[in-house]
């Protein structure tokens, strides 16, 4: 269920960027990577205060991890804290560039409107939200909760999100969990 769930949000952000055009969406595209470099840089302050505000579900005796097996299980509240910290900070920083898009959704920027065009806008969108989505269940995937767990290692696409996503997994297992651990 999960999947269909994914494949739905995936299907409507490329509808949504097919729509907007190749000019906004790269905007927004670009938008997104400068919102990650913004959390980069304050999302480990930002991990420890969450630490005091933001409850974590401590793992249950037998409890186990689907996706983090290398990691103690007693150490990866501390990866949550990260990943939650960096999700608030990039979210964040992409309201603000979205909301600078409305300025530049005001200009004429219908220059590009091929169908090659319309089809990069809207891959451009997935992109977009692949990464957030990404960052989403990897966080989801920190907790020690079997139903959590189970229903995320049950779809295929929320695994191939978390663990295999070209960049993105990888760029988040160094920032939430080398760096911080």
């Amino acid at each position: 269920m999960l999947s269909v769930l994914i494949l739905l949000l995936l299907s409507w952000s490329f509808y949504i960027g097919y729509n907007r055009g190749v000019i906004l969406q790269t905007f927004y595209c670009f938008g997104a990577l400068v919102s990650l470099l913004f959390a980069h840089h304050g999302y480990k302050a930002l991990a420890g205060k969450l630490a005091l505000w933001v409850p974590y579900s401590n793992p249950a005796e037998g409890a186990a991890t689907l996706f983090f097996k290398d990691i103690n299980i007693f150490e990866l509240d501390k990866v949550y804290y990260a990943g939650i910290a960096f999700f608030i900070l990039s979210t964040v920083g992409y309201a603000v560039v979205r909301l600078a898009g409305v300025l530049v959704h005001l200009a004429p920027v219908d220059y590009f409107d091929g169908f090659e065009a319309k089809l990069a806008s809207g891959l451009l969108a997935v992109m977009v939200s692949v990464l957030f989505l990404s960052m989403a269940l990897t966080v989801l995937a920190t907790i020690p909760m079997p139903f959590i767990q189970g229903r995320l290692h049950g779809s295929l696409l929320s695994r191939l999100l978390v663990e295999h996503c070209p960049f993105i997994s990888s760029i988040l297992r160094q920032l939430w969990v080398t760096a911080i651990l």
